[in-house]
């Protein structure tokens, strides 16, 4: 004989068939999600094994003490070149400036630690810390000043906190629409809210690498159907460039007053600042529309860098995007070749 649904014994039961029923939705749940985890964290192993075999370091890994830089050098002359990248730019970046520049004299390009071949570097890093590993690079790696630094983007940092804690190194300085220390005290304030929305995507995104998902989603929309595309695929969509990005981030605080205690630019230092006309590039972009109003004050901080050198001058490239080594390389030679004959005399 069946008990009344009012019994007891009857409510207790039909109570524990929800309960079991969310507890068997949850565990298929997170047995999903383990698998979709491993299945990603496979393809992104079996991705980044067979890259790291197609694409070998095309230059020499230079140990500056227990990590390593990749540094790529061309041609023969003085002073030598040294190209640094933007954010995400490696050593094989802006190729075509760098073979027409080797012609002339030596050209170096090398891997802030974590990007293209180097080693990664901490959870924190400061323009102070990427100057000294580019110092100890180039003494290790017996790359002789004196120096024409050529910097792109966020790359302006290091290039200039280099500059300035060498200066007796330095034979010119060419500027690629890069960030200078005049960036953190004019455009930062605005660049505020903006930096710290996209800080933790970007810390973020150092797990999307792992799980392979910078690969399938494609945010930065690269082409990887020639073999210079799947390169730029094979080194950005990986952890560590994600989580240099997110250490530089952080870093952005110390940067600050490290600039503030460095010695200034040398005020007789030959220098050109090439501005590009339009902030294309700056960001990856779902984050674009974010700065497209900056461009006035990214274009006055860009004509105070000049003034910072008696001997500077200062041009806006038309038609250049953020990355003018691409967008504009013929304009970037020319600028480079046409420093490089004024410091020679």
């Amino acid at each position: 004989m069946h008990p009344p649904r009012s019994s007891p014994r009857y409510s207790r039961r039909t109570a524990r068939r929800p309960r079991a029923r969310w507890r068997s939705l949850l565990l298929w749940a997170l047995l999903a999600g383990v698998v979709v985890v491993s299945i990603g964290t496979i393809y992104q192993f079996i991705s980044v094994t067979r890259e790291q075999r197609r694409f070998p370091p095309p230059g020499r890994l230079v140990d500056i003490g227990g990590r390593r830089l990749h540094v790529l050098c061309l041609g023969e002359g003085a002073p030598t070149v040294i190209m640094e990248s933007s954010g995400l730019g490696t050593s094989v970046s802006a190729a075509a400036v760098r073979e027409a520049v080797s012609r002339q004299t030596r050209v170096c390009s090398y891997d802030r630690a974590g990007l293209g071949w180097s080693d990664a570097g901490a959870d924190e890093i400061s323009a102070g810390d990427f100057a000294d590993d580019l110092l100890r690079l180039l003494d290790r790696g017996s790359i002789r000043p004196p120096y024409l630094l050529v910097p792109a983007s966020v790359g302006g940092l290091t290039a200039e906190m280099f500059a300035r804690r060498n200066p007796d190194r330095i034979a010119g300085m060419v500027w690629l629409d890069a960030a200078d220390s005049g960036v953190l005290e004019r455009v930062t304030a605005r660049l505020r809210s903006t930096v710290i929305s996209i800080e933790t995507p970007v810390c973020l995104a150092r797990v999307g690498a792992n799980l392979g998902l910078l690969r399938i989603l494609n945010p930065l929309d690269l082409d990887g159907g020639t073999d210079d595309g799947a390169r730029t695929v094979a080194l950005t969509y990986r952890a560590e460039p994600m989580a240099t990005l997110c250490a530089q981030l952080r870093g952005l605080p110390r940067s600050a007053r490290e600039f503030a205690a460095a010695p200034p630019l040398r005020s007789d230092l030959p220098m050109t600042v090439l501005t590009a006309s339009s902030l294309r590039g700056m960001l990856p972009p779902a984050f674009q529309s974010r700065i497209e109003g900056l461009a006035p004050q990214w274009r006055a901080a860009q004509e105070g860098l000049s003034q910072r050198s008696s001997l500077a001058t200062w041009r806006v490239v038309e038609g250049g995007d953020h990355l003018l080594a691409s967008s504009k390389p013929d304009a970037v030679t020319a600028a480079i070749l046409e420093l490089l004959a004024v410091v020679r005399k």
